[in-house]
């Protein structure tokens, strides 16, 4: 009995068995893509981003990575998809508020007198929001797949995640004096990785490095190495 209950709990997924799963392998794969509201952007990544895959924003401070995320986590609940969004910088009243403007199309310094306009629209819409906040630098990869974990056993299932942003998070290397550039490769392979395990697409954000900060348009020298 005790071998029983041990076995509910632990990973039963051995692997792709080549013959038993034979006609697994012959089955349609859908990418499931969630538009990002910018028929440009669609166009290119056929669509929006679909299951398993990570896109990082790229821009200076302050050019507005966090709106971007807002919007594109916004586009999704439209479609009633449900959204986990991480936030590492602002408070999740915010970033709740950010997406409040959004859904809404009333400005932030607005909101606080209509707030019944804003709740008149924002509960008609299908999909869920949970926005979980973070202090910079404390969250690691390992502790948003725990979080993410639990939301799955409240039986809500997860489209797509938003991390904000990815260069906030801590690294799980251990190493000391390890270059920051190693420490991101690490936190982006583990994001992707999330993606993947969750079969849901991940956004998230970068910071370019200071050749960038002035830059009209930012190009391969203006990013991390570790991309």
């Amino acid at each position: 009995v005790i071998n029983d209950a041990l076995k509910l709990g632990s990973e039963n997924n051995f692997g792709h068995d080549f013959i038993a799963d034979f006609e697994k392998r012959y089955q349609p794969k859908f990418r499931n893509p969630v538009t990002t509201g910018w028929t440009k952007i669609d166009k290119i990544t056929k669509g929006g981003l679909g299951q398993g895959e990570l896109v990082v924003v790229v821009a200076p401070t302050g050019a507005g990575k966090s709106h971007v995320l807002v919007h594109l986590g916004a586009q999704a609940l439209k479609q009633g998809k449900n959204v986990v969004h991480f936030t590492l910088e602002l408070a999740d009243t915010s970033v709740a508020q950010r997406y409040d403007a959004c859904l809404t199309g009333i400005p932030l310094d607005e909101l606080i007198n209509q707030k019944d306009d804003v709740y008149d629209v924002i509960k008609d819409i299908d999909g869920q929001l949970i926005v979980k906040e973070y202090p910079t630098k404390s969250a690691t990869t390992i502790t948003l797949k725990n979080h993410l974990e639990k939301i799955r056993q409240t039986q809500m299932e997860i489209d797509m995640v938003i991390v904000d942003y990815g260069d906030l998070l801590k690294s799980t290397t251990n190493r000391r004096n390890s270059e920051k550039r190693h420490e991101l490769e690490t936190i982006y392979e583990e994001l992707r990785g999330i993606a993947q395990e969750a079969e849901c697409p991940i956004w998230t954000a970068s910071q370019t490095n200071r050749s960038g900060l002035n830059a009209e348009v930012i190009t391969m020298e203006s990013i991390s190495e570790a991309f």
